[in-house]
């Protein structure tokens, strides 16, 4: 799918798109498609070989400015490493012990290991991007994650811009104060959480961080 550019107007005539951005992570699989709407609405689609996870967002509950940074999953790292080890160790052993009895013996681990080995490695890379991240304007909660290491940067850096502005632009028609606008974010959290959106974890971090707030003590 490629950017589209402002005012496309849907086949059903129901809504208005400003812009839209489809990402592919190349180790998974894993399809992303953003979607600016209305002026000041995002619809984030991310599909997997595990499912389908879609929902959208007013822009008025996000900071403009993002966030760019990678994750390193030291999990799936550390097995990697492991079984990288234990298939180095083996296969040592076999070069030192070249007989057809230790051969048989050994050759079904070793190629266990390489698999489990490759599995591991494909797993962190799958759980390591480079993103961008639109983060939620008080409580600091990830939303909406864009792949930056991707074939198609420059759109990406297009409709990051373009989120930039769209996120400024709603937040300043948004005509409530801080404390309402911390509850519609809280409340938007909360559905995000009971449709498997967003980790309850996280959730409960970001309701820890609201007594830290000078403006919330009527919450």
């Amino acid at each position: 799918m490629p950017a589209m550019n402002n005012n496309t107007k849907e086949n059903n005539g129901s809504r208005t798109t400003q812009r839209a951005l489809f990402q592919k992570n190349q180790a998974t699989g894993e399809e992303r498609v953003f979607t600016i709407y209305d002026q000041r609405f995002i619809e984030v689609n991310r599909r997997g070989i595990i499912g389908e996870k879609k929902y959208s967002l007013n822009l008025s509950i996000l900071e403009p400015w993002p966030v760019r940074h990678r994750y390193f999953s030291w999990h799936w790292l550390m097995s990697t490493v492991y079984f990288m080890i234990a298939t180095a160790a083996y296969g040592t052993y076999l070069y030192y012990h070249q007989h057809t009895e230790v051969l048989s013996r050994l050759a079904p681990f070793i190629l266990i290991f390489i698999l489990l080995t490759l599995g591991s490695l494909v797993m962190f890379l799958s759980r390591s991007p480079n993103v961008i991240e639109f983060r939620s304007r008080y409580c600091g909660v990830p939303l909406v994650s864009l792949l930056y290491n991707n074939p198609n940067k420059e759109d990406c850096k297009v409709f990051v811009e373009e989120m930039k502005n769209r996120i400024i632009a709603a937040s300043q028609s948004t005509r409530i104060d801080k404390h309402q606008m911390l509850v519609n974010e809280i409340t938007r959290l909360e559905r995000l959480v009971k449709e498997n959106i967003l980790n309850e974890h996280i959730y409960e971090q970001a309701k820890a961080r609201i007594p830290n707030m000078k403006f919330n003590q009527s919450y």
